[in-house]
């Protein structure tokens, strides 16, 4: 036992070695497991016995490091995540052309600053259902083919660990506060913007006044496409980016994250809600809590709007209101949050051999990655609304 223990003394493994804050050992079992398969090349392992050396005639002894190993899975890694986002964008051009053939491209889930009292014109059904289907089908065939390429086990892609009751409050409190900030700060955005004749969006939903417009637009928007945004980006493409450190994976997952709404006035705010509900995913350990975040702010967002959207005067004062008892909450749950000793809001910094910056450098320098951002800044600039 003695000189196993002294062997293992000198073995470096760094997929077994590799801990993962606030989840559970079903997690880390799946992870480690799926880490150390030799058969998948998107996964970051190196072991390496520090007394063996290796020798190459001319070359002398080469040194071998898991900086190598690690530098290598992620830029396979990167180059998957854009093939993923390339087949994401190409449903977006695909519903974006269905929809101007339909003649609703323009109106089809987005209603901008100029058309935020024109809530209740008509729109048909069968543009809505055709948009909710093949967005539906978008997120599903992202999924799938990213689940399919990583192999990622469904325990690490999508985290279970009990949060509490507590904590998801604490959560959707501070969620909602961003939600307030940006509410406030897109309608200061869109002045800006509107001084350069460029509209901006409001929000997402359908506008209409027939009953079967609105149950599809509250369920999609409010329900439908928060839960496969989180299983998306927060499962399993943060999850999986997981092994080069948890603050990368919650920059990649949200950088991709917010360049999918193709509009210069969301992304900021799509950038910040992707953040705090990557860092909550994280400190909590659960996909459901990212889950309840989203589907709760959206709602209220979405709740807010209808409303005034039927009387501006009442929805003002509402407005108002709930901003108030949302601000008073969330500062609350922060005083809160700051006085407890396990807490942070900056999570660990997990063990990697490459820097942040090299790391970020590499995003840039994956060729599916910046083609996929030229597409995106070419899809937005051709959905930008001149007014």
């Amino acid at each position: 036992m003695s000189n196993e223990n002294n062997k293992n003394a000198f073995v470096i493994d760094v997929a077994k070695d590799h801990t993962y804050q606030n989840q559970d050992d079903e997690y880390r079992k799946a992870y480690t497991k799926w880490r150390t398969d030799p058969t998948n090349p998107y996964t970051y392992k190196f072991v390496k016995d520090t007394r063996e050396h290796s020798y190459m005639a001319g070359k002398g002894f080469i040194r071998e490091n898991a900086h190598d190993a690690e530098n290598s899975t992620l830029y396979k890694c990167l180059t998957l995540l854009g093939i993923v986002m390339m087949v994401f964008f190409v449903f977006d051009v695909v519903i974006y052309l269905i929809m101007a053939y339909m003649g609703y491209g323009e109106m089809c889930n987005v209603v901008y600053y100029s058309q935020r009292y024109q809530l209740n014109r008509g729109l048909p059904l069968l543009p809505v259902a055709v948009y909710t289907v093949l967005t539906v089908v978008k997120f599903i065939t992202a999924i799938s083919v990213f689940r399919l390429k990583t192999k990622v086990p469904l325990t690490v892609a999508l985290p279970r660990t009990g949060a509490g009751f507590v904590v998801n409050f604490n959560s959707v409190a501070i969620m909602l506060m961003i939600m307030v900030v940006g509410r406030l700060s897109n309608s200061l955005l869109d002045k800006i913007l509107s001084v350069f004749h460029v509209d901006s969006v409001y929000i997402y939903m359908f506008p209409g006044s027939s009953t079967g417009v609105m149950v599809l637009s509250i369920i999609l928007n409010c329900l439908i496409l928060p839960v496969l945004t989180e299983v998306l980006f927060r499962g399993f493409v943060m999850q999986s980016f997981r092994q080069f450190g948890d603050s990368f994976a919650v920059i990649v997952s949200s950088l991709v994250c917010c360049l999918t709404f193709y509009d210069l006035s969301y992304i900021g705010y799509s950038l910040c809600c992707s953040i705090v509900i990557g860092l909550f995913t994280i400190r909590t350990g659960s996909l459901k809590t990212a889950v309840w975040m989203h589907v709760i702010s959206t709602s209220v967002n979405y709740l807010l709007t209808l409303i005034g959207s039927y009387s501006s005067s009442a929805g003002r004062v509402l407005e108002i209101m709930v901003f108030l008892l949302i601000c008073a909450s969330a500062l609350m749950v922060y005083s809160r949050l700051n006085n407890f000793k396990d807490w942070s809001y900056n999570i660990d910094h997990q063990s990697s051999e490459v820097t942040f910056d090299k790391k970020i450098e590499q995003i840039f320098s994956s060729n599916t990655i910046v083609l996929w951002f030229v597409l995106v800044i070419i899809m937005t600039i051709v959905g930008m609304k001149i007014l």
